[in-house]
């Protein structure tokens, strides 16, 4: 059945400060090993640091050159990980930090990629593909390929306003 709002692309901006409060909120718990996070947005690159404390405080940084997705999972390759600005990090820390990711919400595949499957968050009222992100300064830009909307079950009135 047709949805109500239907659209054949949309062109989104995601900024790049509320980013950066769903990855902290995600990943730093308190007395936790990870102690801060930032997300820096550049053209082309976005710049993830942050501390780890192990006995010391480590602090480390890992590129994100592209992200690349498909339908509504959405692929997020790390490269250049460092700690204290010049020491590279080998490729098995990953898989010590898969272990602190929560399941539910992103995989680590090899290589280094992160992968988040964007139809978790999704409402079921919507339906939507992902035709490209770029990594722009200050965020995001999205654009959705082919998608569409209903109202919601409860007809709207429990949104914002």
């Amino acid at each position: 059945m047709e949805r109500l709002i239907t659209w054949d692309a949309l062109n989104l901006r995601v900024h790049g400060e509320r980013v950066e409060e769903m990855a902290r909120a995600l990943v730093i718990r308190p007395g936790g090993e990870l102690e801060s996070i930032s997300l820096r947005f550049m053209n082309g690159l976005l710049r993830v640091e942050g501390i780890v404390r192990k006995f010391i405080a480590i602090p480390f940084s890992v590129d994100v050159p592209e992200i690349g997705c498909s339908g509504t999972l959405v692929r997020i390759p790390l490269r250049s990980p460092a700690a204290f600005g010049f020491i590279p990090l080998p490729q098995i820390l990953f898989r010590l930090m898969e272990a602190r990711l929560p399941r539910d919400l992103v995989r680590l595949e090899d290589g280094a990629v992160l992968v988040i499957a964007l139809d978790r968050f999704l409402p079921s009222f919507l339906s939507v593909t992902i035709q490209s992100i770029w990594i722009v300064d200050g965020g995001l830009a999205v654009t959705l390929g082919r998608g569409g909307a209903d109202l919601p079950q409860d007809g709207g009135t429990n949104g914002p306003g």
